[in-house]
């Protein structure tokens, strides 16, 4: 070709070829709108010490810089296929005036009827015309009403596209019309940047005529321009780094090789690679995506931000992509809201300029305030794409601080940020994706993903009151309830006359938490999978033979499935001894953490379970079950310090806590701030405390949390209500326990329950009477009826004597009797009578004979 027309470098792929770190700044797609913001190269040192500090200064363009990749040096297997024997595809024509093929024969008489009829069409089709003629107006005539129907539709707004299980749903974003992506060069322009080499209507390559500018990148201006050998279609060209030596060119033809195979539906098609001497570099061009980005996005709602639930579901559209790329050995190293275009009802993976393969040598390339610290001293890795995924997340969601315009490091408190403190879920699960240090982060995309999911569902239902079931939890559901019985069961000592304990216990929470499900990846999960029906000692035994094969080495599953067997079998101590032993081997794992949790309750070494829970929480953000289990040893650390029936947070705080009366943002960052000056040696966001008044907070917010996510687990109810009665807050206890659904087993005993708790605490007329006519709604043929009915009475009779008057305000009856101080003792009197007739002892009825007369009004006749 001759010089200044440009060459075309052929896209074929070598498979097997997976460069240690592709060329920088290949295979951005930009938005319509912005400009793209400080792509920037750390260079790493493998063998950099791991203090060395990140330099964090203002963003800038994408630049390039020397890097010394490995070479790879496998040869091409190709191989060839034959299509000889493929029958190719083939046209039929089509006449709309042809007559359909008649399998039966027809008689003579019927041949020259149709004959005849034959002729008056034809007659009536050749009218203005030859046959042949009106045959070829009605095929162009049939493409030109295809083609503009397929136009007039393409954009046409559709509905909302449900993402994430049909948790959210994604609005249709119309595409952008070039004429509307092109900008002026002089408003384009950064200071300091030359004009683009390229005007409209220059040819690149004899293919692709320039129609103008659209954004200036790190690696210069990037084109749109239509490609004259494929039908108009709209492309993007955009500079590639010119290679000054012989291994930069080396590398850069394996990475154009590999870029080329990429082929996913949300990552931007490359279409070809285009030497030009008119730009050092030539150009990579790529798919033409007309949509905004995820940051015009953000920008144009209100408040500058997305919906947590939106910006959970666009990532959740993105990461299959990046999954995607990590399968192939490579990371993505520059995710952030402008890489990420919506276009209709796709999102878009853009600008692939920084994709390295995992541990790459040389020049990394990212955007300060996005790239992990670790880049620069470990290496790209997936660990830092998670990073980039949780710090693009939390710039779609909140306000994150800022200096010279960058995202500084970090995240604000929720003391300081209304949204992280009213969703922890999802401010826990940001620490964790950004966390300073790259073993703590989420190790896969899969991981991250499952806890996205909890997350959302999390969010929603706190939010909107909405309920999801869950699909990807990692833990079996409840087992059965803890502290649901205790209140109502008190009052069986009007039965039998023995006392009843109203407290939890830690045997009675670990019977009921969820346990976590098997890993069907584990090398021992077919072997675990057949102990369902076995006894505990036999699998045991199987277990430990297992464990001293080389097969089951690796196994993570056996020796977890042995601490298990060791708990149904009552051996706790033993237990926790074996888990010693995994600790090195197993200790980042959250299922050692979980079992390390569950044994220390047992053994009631509350402290200890509370770490282990909070660690498998800060592991799983997204999954109800550490948050029960841990609020359940919070609740028992209370009873352990004789503080669970002790009012201890401020009113307006205990009132939005619990998500009942409102929630933690509509408290002010001041009251916050006042809050924590109290704890100065401790954060009250941890959930690693021995405060009491800390203790009850997360006991009151993880309840709520757990039972506003999920309606079944029914002990979160029960234990909700309790925290707001020891907060003296009748009327929000109440309201927690109203919402378990009539079709819960545990309905009834959630109604009896709020019976005793309008009549247990701050006794009103009001009260009374509700708790009466809660009752009345009850049948009569309930065990506990006559008992729950002499609470409701005595608590009655309480009231007006402590009031000093004879009769409530009211003169309506309570039950049967009148609400006076007489009517109420002949009221006791009888149904204490009553209830001494189903008394189990001789001993205990006369017992609740003599009360009955004790109680009774005394008269003269």
């Amino acid at each position: 070709m001759a010089p200044g027309k440009g060459s075309t470098t052929s896209g074929s792929v070598a498979p097997w070829r997976t460069p240690r770190c592709p060329h920088p700044t290949i295979g951005r797609s930009p938005t319509m709108s912005e400009e793209s913001t400080g792509t920037e190269a750390v260079e790493y040192d493998p063998y950099a010490a791991d203090d060395d500090s990140y330099e964090d200064g203002e963003s800038g363009g994408t630049e390039a810089v020397q890097y010394n990749p490995f070479a790879d040096e496998a040869e091409d297997p190709t191989g060839a296929v034959d299509h000889a024997a493929d029958p190719g595809t083939e046209a039929v024509a089509f006449d709309p005036f042809a007559d359909d093929d008649d399998e039966e024969e027809l008689d003579d008489e019927e041949v020259g009827d149709i004959a005849g009829l034959l002729k008056d069409l034809g007659n009536l089709r050749d009218k203005g015309g030859s046959a042949q003629a009106s045959k070829e107006e009605t095929s162009e005539r049939a493409r030109r009403e295809a083609l503009s129907t397929f136009r007039s539709r393409h954009g046409t707004a559709r509905h909302a596209r449900p993402v994430a299980d049909g948790m959210v749903h994604l609005p249709f974003i119309p595409p952008t019309p070039p004429s509307k992506a092109l900008r002026d060069p002089e408003d384009a322009k950064k200071p300091g940047v030359p004009l683009p080499q390229l005007n409209p209507g220059d040819i690149v390559a004899e293919q692709y005529e320039i129609l103008g500018v659209i954004g200036h990148g790190g690696m210069g201006w990037i084109y749109l321009a239509y490609d004259h050998f494929v039908s108009g279609r709209l492309v993007v060209l955009k500079g590639m780094q010119s290679e000054s030596s012989k291994d930069e060119t080396a590398a850069a033809g394996a990475e154009r090789e590999f870029l080329a195979g990429i082929t996913h539906p949300g990552i931007v098609k490359i279409y070809n690679f285009i030497d030009d001497e008119r730009v050092p570099g030539g150009f990579i061009v790529m798919e033409y995506v007309g949509g905004p980005s995820l940051r015009a996005r953000r920008n144009a709602q209100e408040g500058h931000l997305l919906p947590i639930d939106i910006a959970i579901g666009y990532i959740l559209e993105v990461l299959p992509a990046l999954d995607y790329l990590h399968s192939r050995g490579v990371v993505y190293n520059d995710l952030k809201p402008d890489n990420i275009i919506v276009t209709e009802d796709q999102v878009k993976l853009i600008d692939l300029g920084a994709v390295s393969g995992i541990g790459a040598f040389g020049y990394i390339y990212g955007t300060k305030g996005f790239q992990a610290p670790d880049v620069a001293t470990h290496g790209p890795s997936v660990a830092s794409d998670i990073y980039t995924i949780g710090r693009t997340l939390a710039a779609l969601t909140i306000d994150l601080p800022r200096e010279d315009g960058v995202y500084k490091p970090g995240l604000p408190s929720p003391s300081q940020e209304p949204t992280l403190r009213r969703y922890l879920s999802f401010y826990r699960l940001l620490q964790r994706a950004t966390h300073p240090d790259p073993e703590q982060r989420f190790r896969s995309i899969e991981e991250l993903s499952t806890q996205l999911y909890g997350v959302l569902r999390e969010v929603i239902a706190l939010r909107d009151g909405d309920y999801h079931p869950a699909q990807h939890s990692l833990f079996s559901p409840q087992r059965t309830t803890f502290g649901t019985k205790h209140l109502v069961f008190r009052t069986d000592q009007l039965i039998d006359g023995i006392d009843r304990t109203i407290t939890i216990t830690s045997d009675e929470v670990v019977d009921a938490i969820p346990t976590p499900l098997l890993d069907r990846s584990d090398v021992g999960a077919p072997m675990l999978s057949g102990f369902s029906y076995t006894e505990p000692q036999e699998a045991l035994e199987t277990l430990r033979q297992a464990m001293r094969t080389e097969e089951y080495e690796k196994s993570a599953e056996i020796p977890l499935g042995v601490v298990r067997a060791m708990l149904e079998l009552g051996l706790t101590s033993q237990a926790r001894k074996w888990l010693g032993t995994l600790s090195e081997k197993l200790g980042t794992d959250w299922r050692y953490q979980w079992y390390s949790g569950v044994t220390s309750l047992l053994l009631d070494d509350l402290a200890s379970a509370q770490r282990h829970f909070n660690e498998v929480l800060s592991i799983l953000p997204g999954e109800p079950a550490p948050k029960l289990a841990l609020a359940a040893v919070d609740e028992l650390m209370l009873q352990a310090t004789d503080s669970h029936h002790t009012g201890l947070l401020p009113e307006k705080l205990a009132r939005v806590v619990a998500g009942l009366g409102g929630n933690l943002s509509n408290l002010d960052n001041e009251f916050f701030a006042e809050f924590e000056a109290h704890y100065p040696d401790e954060d009250i966001w941890s959930h690693v405390t021995t405060e009491p008044e800390l203790l009850r907070f997360h006991a009151m917010r993880l309840y709520g949390m757990v039972w506003a996510t999920n309606p079944t687990t029914v002990s979160s109810a029960f234990g909700l209500s309790r925290q707001l009665i020891a907060e003296s807050l009748t009327e929000l206890a109440v309201q927690a326990l109203d919402r378990v659904p009539q079709s819960s087993r545990h309905h009834r005993m959630a109604k009896l329950t709020t019976i005793l708790e309008l009549v247990s605490t701050s006794l009103t007329e009001s009260r009374i009477r509700r708790a009466a006519r809660r009752l009345d709604e009850i049948p009569t043929n309930e065990p506990r009826y006559l008992q729950i009915k002499i609470a409701v009475m005595s608590a009655g009779l309480e009231f007006l004597q402590s009031a000093g008057v004879e009769s409530a305000a009211s003169k309506n009856n309570l039950f049967e009797y009148p609400f006076t101080q007489t009517g109420l003792r002949q009221g006791l009197s009888d149904t204490l009578r009553m209830q001494a007739r189903i008394a189990p002892s001789a001993r205990h009825r006369y017992a609740l004979v003599d009360m009955a007369n004790r109680v009774r009004p005394r008269t003269w006749f």
